[in-house]
């Protein structure tokens, strides 16, 4: 199948300037639109690292600031520029990388080279940043109300404790406070390196004109300096006690996790992304809406169309959370931990169905060739050694299901861990 879209999509091409700025074209000639994005291997988790043998420990949140400051331009702002150039831009900051895009039309340079330019020169002025502090804060209130956001960073400091993964990307009100506007520099100077960068652009355009921009601007002409080691939190036991927290519910909610202990020193990134993509499938095989568990559940009433399961994988993490809203919690909890520890066997039970479930896996992601915003933000840099979409869809199209059991077999995972909210909490 891949073989067959790839007769109908211009050849990607990738490639690594002088200075280490690592440049993805994907050409999509028949659009009429252009995405492009920065990404930076860095992201809210990156709070410990070593520069020049010092050990550095920022505050909550840097990585999220300076996401947010950085369209902050002496005399102008960055993001207003390139509204008034035709394009529409935005930026995120998840825990291992921050990224920076935008869409406009083809031909479009200026929007191209303001991208190229205010990625690479920051402007951390005191009185803005700490107008910025009021900002974000405000920011994690509104996360804070959110019930959904806020049980979810709880699960993640249950499986993770005492790790960034358990603090809202933005961090809290007090360590946002305490960043300074040398704090941010040194996040910037630390981890805004041409080679800890990759551009990838996608849509119609003229790869010559392209690339000649792209060398020629700031991110293409900058002088990298000496990366900085980055250090990965040692990992605590996850607390398995059930958690019962006041929130404002009307019904109960219950969300679990499950931690996958993967060998992160040992496994390619292509490896950690197949192997992120069969926990997906697995997911997906026995907890979806058409799998005989998720039926049996949803006709005893024990589960409703609320019911979600996911699995994510990032730099060195990798897990799955399971939400459910419920009248019988505790029994909930019961069930689907006795799936999670029985993972391997389950899916043996369903081999007949894997065909189908990969099939539809596969029909979402072809179908996501068509719309190259997704096809620039999905591009995750480094993280999974510079995979594209057509990447994941021939890891996927080659997976077997007994490629999935022998995974599952081999992967060790951390005990459940749970979360229960009741509206008698009130």
């Amino acid at each position: 199948m891949l073989a067959k879209s790839k007769k109908f999509l211009p050849a990607e091409r990738h490639l690594t300037l002088s200075n280490g700025l690592r440049v993805h074209l994907l050409p999509r000639p028949d659009f009429h639109q252009v995405v492009a994005m920065v990404t930076v291997d860095y992201g809210a988790r990156d709070r410990l690292f070593m520069d020049q043998g010092q050990l550095i420990s920022q505050p909550a949140g840097v990585a999220h600031f300076v996401e947010h400051r950085l369209f902050a331009q002496p005399d102008y702002d960055a993001f207003s520029r390139l509204s008034e150039l035709g394009a529409n831009a935005n930026a995120f900051t998840t825990q291992t990388r921050t990224s920076y895009y935008l869409s406009t039309t083809v031909g479009n340079q200026a929007a191209l080279q303001e991208l190229m330019t205010f990625t690479q020169e920051p402007y951390f002025d005191l009185a803005i940043v700490q107008g910025e502090q009021e900002i974000i804060t405000q920011e994690i209130d509104m996360y804070e109300d959110d019930i959904n956001s806020k049980l979810y960073r709880l699960i993640l400091a249950r499986l993770y404790p005492d790790d960034p993964l358990g603090q809202d990307i933005a961090g809290t009100v007090e360590s946002v406070h305490q960043i300074t506007p040398e704090q941010l520099q040194l996040a910037f100077s630390s981890f805004y390196q041409p080679d800890n960068m990759d551009v990838v652009v996608t849509g119609a355009f003229d790869e010559t004109k392209l690339l000649s921009l792209i060398e020629n601007s700031p991110a293409g002409q900058r002088v990298g300096a000496k990366s900085v080691t980055k250090l990965v939190p040692e990992l605590k036991p996850v607390i398995t006690t059930p958690l019962e927290v006041p929130l404002n519910v009307v019904r109960n909610k219950v969300v679990l996790g499950q931690r996958w202990e993967l060998d992160f020193a040992k496994l390619s990134r292509r490896d950690i992304l197949r192997v992120t993509i069969i926990g997906s499938l697995a997911i997906d095989l026995v907890f979806g809406e058409f799998s005989p568990t998720y039926m049996t559940w949803y006709n005893d009433g024990l589960i409703d169309d609320n019911f979600s399961a996911d699995f994510d994988a990032e730099r060195h993490f990798a897990y799955l959370t399971i939400a459910a809203e419920t009248a019988e919690p505790e029994r909930v909890i019961a069930a689907v931990s006795q799936v999670l520890n029985d993972l391997t066997a389950q899916v043996v039970q369903l081999k007949t169905s894997f065909k189908l479930v990969k099939n539809d896996a596969l029909s979402r992601l072809i179908n996501k060739l068509n719309q190259i915003e997704e096809t620039a933000i999905r591009f995750e840099g480094q993280t999974f050694d510079e995979a594209t979409l057509q990447d994941e869809i021939a890891i996927l199209q080659a997976l077997t299901v007994n490629d999935m059991i022998t995974v599952l077999t081999q992967t060790a995972v951390s005990p459940v861990a749970s979360i229960i909210a009741r509206p008698d909490m009130l």
